[in-house]
């Protein structure tokens, strides 16, 4: 295995294959602690995520405890969930992916992966909106309704015959083409390669804001300094058993479809025997809504001496939206909020309940390989941050409304 990390991105990947494992990529962490480390992951609670004594209590009977987490870009809505385990690694890695399947099922529109080296046969299934190509006719820099770089802005202008039959066929072939490009030149450059987005007046590097991100990251920063670097300084960072995968996902949201670019890096460690997996995924883009965002997700083993190991499911996102930065911010903020709290407390009981039901069914299964915990994993727990991130929608739903004028029922029918 290459000292940097290795590159899963299989160009003959079965996207019906790929989705019965899928989705949602990035993210999920399984470290061990040793006895005296319980103490110190729930001092990571405690000091970063504000859990009190109530909480940990609660969290030790059993109980889900779920929390926002302090944030200071008035554009971020940051979460985090804990919920103790007692079932095997194999099993609470199932139910974790069948509650997330049964989640988003009906949100992913279209999906697939790069391979290595990136190519345009990666992107066959993408489409663009037939408004998106609408609203690209019109874009300028500073004044545009999707979410690009100047240099982006100025390809569809120049690139594009606008006034030909078929240019909405040449305006996603080239949109196409600039999100092979860009993902070639991040992965030969990294952060330094990320675009700075110049649709509105108001710019965003997201070298800057993903820098950001993984600074206040839950957890990583404690248990995995290692990671970190070896994230910041992606590609040229050497650190031994990581795998990355570069995906995109078109996901149904309110008004438009978004879609999105995310690098999923994971980290596996196998102290002891037991396999321990972080995997964080980070956007690379996004064509609406979202300027950027960063998701982890742990399983965290803790061994006691004479009995089997206690497991802690853990989740944490923090996702920026320029939506948050305009007017009725404070109100939508709380609706966010609000919505982000209820729905990983309802992923985490939907959670339970397969672990549950497949701890009955599995009680009797030969343990899984440490391959096969691997790829549930790294497919199964990216699907929760898409869902999550779905809720940010509801802010800019929400400004719309808001700011829009009634409509006859005319003007609304052709408009959709």
């Amino acid at each position: 295995m290459a000292k940097q990390g290795r590159y899963i991105l299989s160009r003959n990947h079965q996207l019906p294959e790929f989705m019965a494992i899928f989705v949602l990529t990035w993210f999920g962490a399984v470290t061990s602690l040793g006895q005296t480390s319980l103490q110190e992951f729930r001092n990571v609670l405690r000091n970063e995520a504000a859990f009190t004594a109530d909480d940990l209590s609660a969290l030790e009977r059993g109980e889900m405890v779920v929390k926002l987490l302090p944030v200071k870009d008035k554009r971020e809505v940051a979460v985090c969930g804990v919920m103790r385990l007692q079932v095997p690694l194999a099993v609470s890695l199932q139910a974790f992916q069948e509650s997330m399947t049964q989640r988003n099922s009906n949100s992913i529109l279209e999906l697939g992966k790069f391979s290595s080296p990136p190519s345009l046969e990666d992107l066959q299934a993408l489409t663009l909106e037939d408004r998106d190509i609408e609203d690209l006719k019109r874009c300028v820099v500073g004044d545009c309704k999707l979410k690009m770089s100047a240099a982006m802005i100025e390809r569809f202008r120049k690139e594009v015959d606008w006034p030909a039959p078929d240019y909405q066929s040449q305006a996603t072939r080239l949109f196409r083409q600039m999100l092979v490009d860009y993902v070639r030149d991040y992965l030969a450059r990294g952060d330094s390669a990320l675009i700075e987005y110049q649709n509105q007046s108001r710019r965003v590097r997201l070298d800057e804001e993903h820098r950001s991100l993984l600074e206040a990251s839950l957890y990583i920063n404690d248990f995995a300094p290692e990671l970190t670097k070896y994230l910041k300084a992606f590609p040229r960072s050497e650190l031994t058993d990581v795998e990355n995968t570069i995906n995109w996902t078109k996901i149904k949201f309110g008004l438009k479809p978004v879609t999105i670019l995310t690098h999923v890096a994971t980290y596996t460690r196998r102290p002891s025997g037991i396999p321990q997996i972080l995997v964080v995924s980070k956007q690379l883009y996004a064509n609406h809504y979202f300027d950027s965002s960063l998701a982890l997700t742990a399983l965290i083993n803790v061994p006691i001496t004479g009995t089997t190991p206690d497991s802690y499911l853990l989740y944490s996102n923090r996702s920026r939206a320029d939506s948050l930065a305009g007017s009725f911010s404070k109100l939508k903020r709380n609706l966010v909020e609000g919505e982000a709290v209820a729905s990983l407390n309802s992923i985490l009981l939907q959670t339970r309940l397969n672990l549950e039901r497949s701890s009955m069914n599995q009680a009797g299964s030969p343990p899984q390989s440490g391959k096969q915990i691997i790829m549930e994993w790294l497919f199964g727990g990216t699907r929760l941050f898409w869902w999550l991130m779905t809720i940010i929608v509801l802010m800019a739903l929400f400004g719309l409304r808001k700011r829009r004028p009634k409509r006859n029922a005319a003007s609304f029918e052709r408009d959709h």
